[in-house]
This record gives C-alpha cells, sequence and structure tokens, in this order.
C-alpha cells in the first residue's frame, strides 16, 4: 500500500467526517406549525418592521410637540470688526472700555477700527400662543395613536397572509397528491388495458384513449407542481428573508376544517365597529381635524413670551471685556394677513366635515364585508358537507365501474368518467376545506379580531 503523506491523511479524515453532518443538516428540516408561522412573520416581516418605524417616528414627534412647552436656550459666538461710528460707539460701551477722550468729534465722526468677540447667550419661553401648542400637542398624542392603529392593522393583514399562504401551500400539496394518484391509478389502467388487448378483450382506441388520459394526468401534476412551488414562495416572502433564506423547513399543520360555530353576524359589526384600526384610526383622524381647526383660529389670538439675553463682549486689549443682560416679555398679534386665517380655519373645518363621511361610508362597507365574508364561511361549509359525500360516493363508484369495465360490462368512457369524478371530487374536498379556513380568517379580519388566540392557531 502506497504511503500518505501525513497532513494529506489528515486532510482526507477532516473531510470524511465533514461530509455526513454537513448532509444531515441540509437533509434535516425543521417543522412549521400555522402559530409558529404567524409568530415568526410578525417579528420578521418587512411590513411590520416598516410600521414599527413609523411608530417609532410618531412617538419622536410627540416629543417634539412636548419641546413646545419648554423654554428655548441659543448660544452664538460672534466676532465683528469695523469703524462704523455707531458699532465703535456700542462696542466700547460694552466692552466698558467707553473713556471720556471717546466724546471728542474727530474720535466720534472717525473711530479708530475695533475688534469683538461677543458671547451671547439667548432664552424663550412661550407663555400664550392662543391655544396653538396645546392644539398641536394633542395632534401629535393623536398621530401616535393612529400608528398604533396602523401597525395593529398591519400585523393582522399580516397573519391573514399567513393564513392563506400556509393554507395555499397545504391545498397544493394536496393537489399534487391527488394529481399523483390520478396518475398512478391512470398508468395501472393503461397496463391493465395493455394486457386486456393482448389478449384480444378490448380494441387497440380504448388503449389510445387511456394513454391520451394520462397525458391529461401527466400535465395536470405539472400545473399542480408549479402552484406548490409559487404558494410556497408566497408564504417565503410572509415570513421574511431572515428566515426562510437560512432555514429548511416543513409544513406541519394539516389542511384540516377548522371546528367553530358560524358567528352571529350582528355581533360581529359591533366588534368591527369597535375593533377595526381603520375606524379607529379615522375617529382619530377626525380629532385631529378638530385641533387644526382649534390651531388655525388661534391665529386670531395674540402670542406672547419671556425673553431673555446674557451678552459678554471681549476686545483686543487685556482689560476690554464687559457683560450685560437684557430681559423683556414681548406681545405679537397679526391684524391683517390677507385673509389667510379664515382660508385656513376654511381648509380644516371641510377636511373634518370629510372625514365624518368617509367615516360614514367605511362604516357601510365594513358591513358589506362582513356580510359577503359570512356568506363566503357559510357557503364553504356546504361545499365541504358536499364534497365530503361526494369523495366517498366517487371512491365506491370507481371501484364497481373498474370491476364492471374488467368484466365486460362498462366501456372505457365510464372507467375515465369515475377516474375523473374522484380527482375532482377529492380537488373540491380540498378546495373547501380551503376556503373555509381562509373565509373564518378573513371574518375575524373584517371585525378587526384576527390575533394568535384565534381559533386558527389553537
Amino acid at each position: 500500500m502506497m504511503n500518505l503523506p501525513r497532513y494529506l491523511l489528515i486532510l482526507l479524515l477532516l473531510m470524511a467526517g465533514h461530509t455526513p453532518a454537513t448532509a444531515q443538516e441540509t437533509a434535516a428540516a425543521e417543522p412549521l406549525t400555522l402559530s409558529t408561522a404567524a409568530r415568526i412573520a410578525l417579528n420578521k416581516n418587512p411590513r411590520v418592521q416598516v410600521a414599527a418605524h413609523d411608530l417609532h417616528a410618531a412617538q419622536a414627534q410627540v416629543k417634539q410637540a412636548r419641546a413646545m412647552f419648554l423654554p428655548r436656550v441659543d448660544f452664538r459666538e460672534t466676532f465683528t470688526n469695523g469703524n462704523n461710528p455707531v458699532y465703535v460707539f456700542g462696542t466700547l460701551l460694552g466692552q466698558k472700555t467707553f473713556s471720556e477722550m471717546n466724546f471728542s468729534i474727530p474720535s466720534l465722526n472717525e473711530p479708530d477700527p475695533l475688534n469683538n468677540f461677543k458671547s451671547e447667550v439667548t432664552l424663550y419661553q412661550s407663555i400664550w400662543e392662543g391655544g396653538k401648542i396645546r392644539a398641536q400637542n394633542r395632534i401629535a398624542n393623536l398621530n401616535e395613536q393612529i400608528q398604533v392603529q396602523e401597525q395593529e392593522l398591519t400585523r393582522q393583514q399580516v397573519i391573514f397572509d399567513v393564513v392563506r399562504h400556509y393554507y395555499a401551500v397545504q391545498l397544493s400539496r394536496q393537489r399534487t397528491a391527488t394529481a399523483e394518484a390520478a396518475l398512478h391509478s391512470a398508468e395501472a389502467n393503461a397496463k391493465r388495458i395493455q394486457d386486456l388487448l393482448d389478449n384480444g378483450l378490448v380494441v387497440k382506441s380504448d388503449l389510445l384513449r387511456i394513454q391520451v388520459f394520462q397525458a391529461e394526468m401527466q400535465q395536470a401534476l405539472f400545473e399542480a407542481e408549479n402552484q406548490l412551488q409559487l404558494s410556497r414562495a408566497a408564504l417565503d416572502a410572509d415570513l421574511g428573508r431572515d428566515y426562510h433564506a437560512y432555514t429548511t423547513y416543513e409544513l406541519a399543520t394539516p389542511l384540516e376544517k377548522i371546528q367553530v360555530s358560524l358567528p352571529d353576524e350582528r355581533s360581529l359589526l359591533d366588534q368591527a365597529l369597535q375593533n377595526r384600526p381603520e375606524v379607529l384610526t379615522l375617529r382619530s383622524a377626525i380629532t385631529i381635524a378638530e385641533n387644526q381647526v382649534r390651531h388655525a383660529q388661534g391665529d386670531y389670538l395674540p402670542g406672547v413670551g419671556f425673553f431673555s439675553t446674557l451678552e459678554y463682549n471681549v476686545g483686543t486689549q487685556a482689560d476690554a471685556r464687559g457683560g450685560n443682560y437684557l430681559l423683556g416679555v414681548q406681545l405679537r398679534w397679526n391684524i391683517f394677513d390677507g385673509f389667510a386665517k379664515g382660508a385656513r380655519v376654511a381648509e380644516n373645518r371641510s377636511r373634518q366635515y370629510g372625514l365624518e363621511m368617509k367615516l360614514d361610508h367605511l362604516t357601510d362597507m365594513i358591513s358589506l364585508q362582513i356580510k359577503d365574508n359570512y356568506l363566503r364561511m357559510r357557503t364553504a361549509h356546504q361545499q365541504y358537507e358536499v364534497a365530503a359525500a361526494a369523495v366517498s360516493q366517487a371512491e365506491e363508484a370507481l371501484r364497481i365501474t373498474r370491476d364492471r369495465y374488467e368484466s365486460g360490462l362498462a366501456t372505457l368512457t365510464d372507467l375515465l368518467a369515475s377516474e375523473t369524478a374522484l380527482t375532482g371530487a377529492r380537488t373540491r374536498l380540498s378546495q373547501a376545506q380551503y376556503q373555509y379556513n381562509v373565509a373564518y380568517a378573513n371574518l375575524e379580519l373584517s371585525a378587526g379580531t384576527l390575533t394568535l388566540n384565534s381559533p386558527l392557531f389553537q
């Protein structure tokens, strides 16, 4: 046997030990239930993260509005040089170096250039702004409430999308399984007909027809597999790139009709008017418009504020320095601005009336949504009952037809019709289960109550 170098032998051993572990990790798939998928989406979905940032921005605006109650303090440092008589006269006073010789006429008219470093601290405290500051704070707080409701709306929509796409994957898997079963059945029938043809019991056209049917089942399988990939991609988008890009998962919650009773339609409408984020958002927007009217009306009133200035001047001479202060109260009152104040009041009042009418329209639309989703859920329940019975009947019919065909008592058309009927019944059963669960989720969404506490996740 050839002697390998020591380092090459070690490298081969490491590679041999690493390969099985990597393959095992690649093959492993993490089970993912519907409730876990919803929780992951609420943490990883980009729409939820955007809503969280919007809420943080609104909270920062609240802090900005509260700052209007507090004084404003500014510092300014200025260097100036010049021989303007007024500037030199005032600067000498500020530096506390003014003397009798500065009263001479030549010195007053043509002073020497003078340097000055001025440090200045100013303070302004608003005392009254016609109620505009309080109105602005109320608006900021209401905007924060709106973002809270927008975040809740986004969370409920993301939960609904997860439910819809999760069950769409399971529906596509069942359709794929149904298509595979139909294809295998067609292949078995083709083999059985080939045997009958070899024995002279059927004609060749029967074999050709079953081969055409087999090709149709193969095409249906291709379509089902493509739909499965598309549904999986939609669910991946809900879960967020950080999760599906690094995690291999397998859906663990089967597509089964949830066991819930049909809720009362009137109580759903009452819940919607109390809980729907869009309703709460619109009510907050109406209150904002009312405060914007008050804010605009505040322009008719005067503004009063307190100001203070601390100043320190330093010249180029050693003793050229001095400080001073100034205190005062200021009143501002606009007398005429070209009727702009009245236009602003009218603008915000019209916006308020428009939002009130929009709320009435939203109430009507919510009632219509609940009616629509309620009827969809009831229809899906009825379809499920019919489809479940149809599957049992189609399975028994296919068994009987197959026996009759092999005995020469039924035609190939009868057999293919039974195969098609069973495939369609199974597909309709899966579709009814999917539609029922999604209709229930949509019903909770329209009522504003779709959370992780829903029976969908129990």
